[in-house]
């Protein structure tokens, strides 16, 4: 049962994430660059992959070629614009980075994003070559087919990182619960730096929130408790996160009481684990959706280790 219903969170926190992404319509903003470009670049079918048959389909339905084949000329400018093209042709970020090249900071980052001619013209080789056989092999193709190609492209696209999106969230939500709960068991006595990550609590104790360790408590500014939550479900990731988690409790000082909190334990980080500096690990899930783990983890961090706050 427990199973079941951490499953049915995934799902609910999954479809959630992927609907929120989705609305935000991110191939929208790059249309409308390439809409708004001033200049209309001149294709060389041959050069740019373009089938001659898929190029005639789209002149007849009286497009403009720049709404459906990449052109350097286009990405240089707006690099975000290959959000547009790549929906279009139905690949994903991995597949695009495999044949011709990452263009995730193109995409996520268009403003510090800088795109040399040589892997544009690569990657527009590559958007117009799939483009053009999505065209050839559908005699009724639109340019709306590919707008829903789009909308495909990047729910797919979200639903590859879900995992790691769903763990951060989880991480922000156990960060959230523990600034709550010192303030209703009235440990928190100061949150005037609570901006930059910083809470003052009883027993000339401070919790802070950051990224390396995640989480830290200091008492008379000496560091005694860290906690590092990983939140990412993705077993692939897990030995990564493992070398992560392994380097900040090794960086610790000796006194130091190490905790984790974890949203998946493989049978080898589960056995490398037992071999660290670190009184105990906890589940994501259990933390924020069984009362009795969350109180379990409260004692050990504000009863036992830092000893602030009687058993619960």
């Amino acid at each position: 049962m427990a199973d079941r219903a951490a499953r049915t969170r995934d799902a609910i926190a999954r479809a959630r994430i992927i609907a929120r992404r989705i609305g935000r319509r991110p191939d929208r903003q790059a249309f409308a660059a390439i809409e708004a470009l001033e200049i209309d670049p001149h294709y060389d079918q041959c050069e740019l992959c373009i089938a001659t048959s898929a190029w005639r389909h789209v002149a007849e339905a009286g497009v403009k070629p720049r709404f459906v084949f990449a052109h350097p000329a286009i990405l240089k400018p707006i690099p975000n614009a290959s959000l547009h093209y790549r929906g279009i042709a139905l690949l994903s970020l991995k597949r695009v980075q495999e044949i011709a090249g990452s263009v995730t900071t193109w995409e996520r980052s268009p403003q510090t994003a800088r795109v040399n001619d040589k892997k544009a013209l690569r990657v527009c080789r590559l958007y117009n070559a799939v483009i053009s056989s999505i065209i050839v092999d559908n005699t009724d193709w639109t340019l709306d087919n590919g707008y829903r190609n789009m909308l495909a492209t990047i729910g797919i696209t979200e639903d590859g990182s879900i995992r790691n999106i769903i763990g951060q969230e989880a991480e922000d939500a156990v960060k959230k619960r523990l600034v709550d709960w010192t303030r209703d068991k009235r440990l928190l006595l100061d949150t005037k730096n609570a901006a930059g990550g910083e809470w003052s609590l009883v027993g000339n104790t401070v919790m802070r929130f950051g990224s390396e360790p995640d989480i830290a408590f200091e008492k008379a500014g000496e560091l005694a408790v860290l906690v590092e939550v990983k939140g990412g479900k993705d077993p692939a990731g897990a030995l990564e996160r493992l070398g992560a988690i392994k380097k900040t409790f090794d960086e610790a000082p000796v006194g130091c009481k190490n905790f984790l909190v974890v949203g998946v334990v493989t049978p080898t980080m589960r056995t490398r684990l037992g071999e660290m500096r670190m009184e105990k690990h906890f589940d994501i899930d259990d933390l924020l959706h069984d009362d009795r783990q969350w109180t379990a983890f409260a004692n050990e961090l504000f009863h036992h280790a830092l000893r602030i706050a009687p058993e619960c």
